[in-house]
């Protein structure tokens, strides 16, 4: 039998350890570390916030300028698109063509990095800007270091250039590129898109599961809210992944979009029923309003100040 001073000392070495497991929390070099953390773990009740080609409400898409604006606003990723220069440089940009998002013509594969960084890029109202020019994939990883992730959008084809960009400045690790087929590379992070209910996403996310790879996320696109849609969201979070939906029109989010929440007066509600439906990584046409949002709904708030 254990003597009372025994026990007494048994309780008080119980209670030490109980509060530094307690006070003892993970160590972050810094908020994109901390992302990263919080994207991996499935328990995790974070919202990410993924702003739509930046802030182009404010700046022009795609600009190290509409970057930087979205990351001190509080967004977790930034959806940027590339374009291959003539010399093999990846540049910032949705269209393949220079027409609409600058001053200058034609097709980008015609021009060397040197001649489009004479161009000037426009607002998104069309006006030429004084002096806001073309950005490169690599100059966009290094406003973003340490601070926010990089979707990579319409840059399957360019795997091996992203790769190639991300290496040269060490940030590889920031970036997650998007697919709708079936991908076993490990160098990058790969978030597959699945179309749902239709055959396509159910098969590959089968492809996903029987395989033992779980990526960090797959992107949803649904036309119609239906009790289908919800049960799927809810299978790829019992796998271990996010769900990620696009709020910027109605063909990928069933109405749950961007222009509706604003429309309603009431945005909760709108990303309330995502948010119940399993999804947490949220691509937005209007970041503000969403982060908003989610603080008012105590899933972003812990990682929404950028220091």
């Amino acid at each position: 039998m254990l003597s009372p001073k025994s026990i007494s000392f048994a309780i008080v070495i119980s209670l030490l350890l109980t509060f530094t497991s307690c006070a003892v929390k993970p160590h972050y070099a810094n908020r994109a570390e901390r992302l990263l953390a919080e994207l991996r773990d499935p328990t995790s009740e974070y919202v990410f916030v993924m702003a739509h080609r930046a802030d182009w409400r404010n700046w022009p898409e795609n600009s190290l300028e509409a970057i930087e604006s979205a990351i001190q606003m509080g967004c977790d990723i930034l959806e940027l698109d590339v374009a291959l220069t003539r010399d093999s440089q990846l540049v910032l940009s949705h269209d393949p063509t220079l027409d609409r998002m600058t001053n200058g013509h034609g097709r980008i594969s015609d021009y060397t990095l040197a001649e489009l960084k004479e161009l000037r890029l426009r607002h998104p109202h069309g006006v030429v800007t004084e002096n806001l020019r073309i950005a490169t994939l690599k100059e966009a990883l290094k406003v973003c270091e340490g601070r926010a992730l990089i979707q990579i959008d319409h840059g399957w084809d360019l795997y091996d250039e992203v790769l190639r960009d991300a290496r040269e400045v060490g940030l590889e690790n920031l970036i997650i590129m998007k697919g709708r087929t079936y991908v076993d590379r490990k160098e990058m992070m790969y978030a597959p898109q699945l179309s749902v209910p239709k055959e396509q996403g159910y098969k590959l996310f089968a492809q996903y599961k029987e395989s033992g790879i779980v990526p960090p996320c797959y992107e949803i696109v649904f036309t119609e809210q239906s009790p289908e849609v919800e049960a799927f969201a809810k299978d790829i979070v019992t796998s271990g992944s996010r769900v990620w939906v696009g709020t910027m029109w109605k063909a990928a989010d069933g109405g749950l979009d961007d222009d509706r929440a604003a429309l309603s007066g009431n945005p909760d509600e709108i990303y309330g029923k995502l948010i119940e439906m399993g999804c947490s990584v949220i691509m937005t046409d209007r970041p503000a309003q969403v982060i908003e949002s989610l603080h008012r709904m105590g899933r972003h708030a812990a990682l929404g100040v950028v220091e």
